[in-house]
């Protein structure tokens, strides 16, 4: 088959299933809404479904987006028809199909949680029973947005053209689905780079470049410019604002909600990207409300919008890095040299993860060796043998994510188990996905084969006898030893040994009655101590290392900034 026609081969919705009445109750809505976008296959069957997976798989660039079936037992003695459509499509989404109302039978709700456990499929599907059935069809374009944020088909425009090698690279295209932006990849060299820069007029000379959904060419841009080039906003308010929020991981942008939809005049910096460590998830199962679960990055571009359609303001890409108190409130430095005004802040910058002292990782990282859990690399490890070093729920969400891609995925920690530290939904799912678990150890080195440049292997030691030994890596993920960034907080501001802010009667019971600024009453709960200033999330001592935990703190610290605003309202 020509390329081009192959490229173009719409993405299949398979239905499977044994019974011709629930064929056609699911076939005939299908391809009503769906037929001019996807190809709708039908499969009398589990057997029958497996065999046209397989062709599919073996055809020039087909894709398989939705697999339907309500027969999820193993065909030929071997796997089921979702098994299979993971197998040989990654990214695919899996629906059960069950009856109406049959969610009140044992059998079936003990199903579809085995199901989910054991990562077979994505979630259940209600065969329509009236026309429309908008309930139904909610359910499908669901799974089928979810494929498509996973396949990377949303195109806007937007590709990176530079070596895999680089780690400049990696970041640009961070960045971008950060921002809600997936991009294509394609190597400098490739036609398809060689055409776009040619009709742009101009040269790769070996940093990577970024065009633009206008047409345009960046240069290596720096994060502004690049949040520039998507529609976001760098700039600075000149007037004193009500409110700074420092940090828009999901306890900065919750004070956001909160604080602009109550009428506070709100301005939230961010240095890196929205939605913090929590953005990188690829899955967060655990989150109230969501009982598919949720994607990092979805539920922080979600926040974003809520928080903007309230009023507040946005600066992208701008740290701050020094603060001073001042009458009247606050002033934040703010690089590369401006200064914010504020009555009050709320600190959200959460935590980094600790770089290893492992001396043969140095070379690769942000090529192949990331810290933090980022789901944009996994469709990268595609038949690589993947390390993640954690034994908390980012680095579960993480293996189990890679897991989808990779040739085989091992989790290493120094403890005995992963009991004390991560959800049983998630250490069940891991279990059930395959993904190893090295206990007892840390990594120690690390290096490439004589013929490659890349990351080949790892050297892992034992922590009770020191004992050492190599094991093959092709990327590494490290979600450990999480520490606050916040050397640049003035003296006043305490905090203990970790660099974690202190906050409500821990100022009094830490530092005592001198380290609180304030007046007789004491600080607020979520209150440093220095009046005005405040700490949720990860970034305050004793927080609970939580999205939801995260969110709540940053709700709730709002009626405290009320009431420090309307104490010093004549300030």
């Amino acid at each position: 088959m020509d390329a081009r026609a192959s490229a173009t081969r719409p993405p299949v919705i398979l239905v499977a299933s044994a019974d011709e009445g629930v064929r056609a109750s699911l076939l005939e809505p299908l391809r009503r809404r769906y037929a001019e976008d996807y190809r709708i296959v039908d499969a009398d069957g589990a057997a029958r479904a497996v065999a046209e997976i397989e062709e599919l798989a073996a055809s020039d660039g087909g894709s398989l987006a939705l697999v339907l079936a309500d027969d999820a037992s193993p065909v030929g003695g071997h796997e089921s028809v979702f098994a299979a459509a993971r197998r040989r499509f990654p990214d695919v989404r899996r629906g059960l199909v069950i009856e109406w109302g049959s969610w009140a039978d044992r059998g079936t709700a003990d199903a579809v949680l085995r199901l989910m456990t054991h990562v077979q499929i994505d979630y259940y599907v209600v065969r329509p029973v009236h026309s429309p059935d908008e309930s139904f069809h909610r359910a499908i374009t669901d799974f089928l947005r979810e494929w498509e944020a996973a396949a990377g088909k949303r195109h806007r425009g937007f590709t990176v053209i530079g070596d895999e090698a680089q780690p400049r690279t990696h970041v640009l295209r961070s960045r971008l689905a950060r921002g809600g932006v997936p991009t294509d990849r394609l190597d400098p060299s490739a036609p398809d780079a060689v055409m776009l820069l040619a009709a742009a007029g101009v040269e790769y000379t070996g940093v990577p470049l970024v065009r633009t959904a206008d047409g345009r060419v960046l240069v290596d841009p720096d994060d502004a410019e690049l949040a520039r080039a998507y529609g976001l906003t760098t700039s600075l308010p000149d007037a004193t604002v009500d409110l700074a929020v420092v940090g828009a991981g999901p306890g900065g942008l919750a004070a956001a909600v909160y604080a602009a939809s109550e009428g506070l005049d709100t301005l939230v910096l961010e240095g890196e990207s929205i939605g913090g460590q929590a953005g990188s998830s690829s899955l967060i199962r655990n989150y109230l409300g969501f009982s598919r679960g949720v994607s990092g990055a979805e539920l922080a571009q979600r926040a974003y919008q809520q928080a903007w359609v309230f009023g507040a303001r946005f600066a992208h890409t701008r740290r701050v890095s020094g603060m001073r108190v001042v009458d009247g409130g606050f002033e934040l430095d703010v690089t590369p040299g401006d200064v914010v005004r504020a009555r009050a802040v709320v600190l959200a910058t959460g935590v980094s993860y600790r770089r290893l002292a492992a001396p043969g990782l140095q070379p690769f990282v942000g090529a192949s060796v990331f810290y933090g859990a980022s789901s944009v690399e996994a469709r990268a490890q595609t038949d690589r043998d993947v390390l993640v070093v954690g034994g908390g729920n980012s680095a579960g969400q993480a293996a189990l994510h890679l897991a989808r891609y990779a040739r085989s995925v091992s989790l290493v920690v120094r403890g005995p188990s992963l009991a004390e530290s991560m959800s049983r939904y998630l250490i069940d799912q891991l279990e059930a996905a395959g993904v190893g678990l090295v206990t007892g150890a840390r990594v120690v080195d690390a290096g490439a084969a004589a013929d490659v440049d890349r990351l080949d292997y790892v050297v892992l030691e034992r922590t009770d006898s020191g004992e050492r030994v190599s094991v093959p890596a092709h990327a590494v993920f490290v979600t450990i030893g999480a520490r606050p960034h916040t050397e640049w907080l003035g003296p006043e501001v305490l905090r203990d040994r970790w660099g974690s802010v202190i906050t409500g009667p821990e100022v009094l019971e830490e530092g005592g009655r001198r380290a609180w600024l304030g007046g007789a009453e004491g600080p607020a709960p979520l209150e440093s101590s220095v009046p005005g200033f405040f700490a949720v999330g990860d970034v305050r001592r004793g927080s609970v290392k939580r999205v939801a935990s995260a969110v709540g703190e940053g709700s709730v610290v709002i009626s405290s900034v009320h009431a420090h605003l309307g104490a010093h309202a004549g300030d």
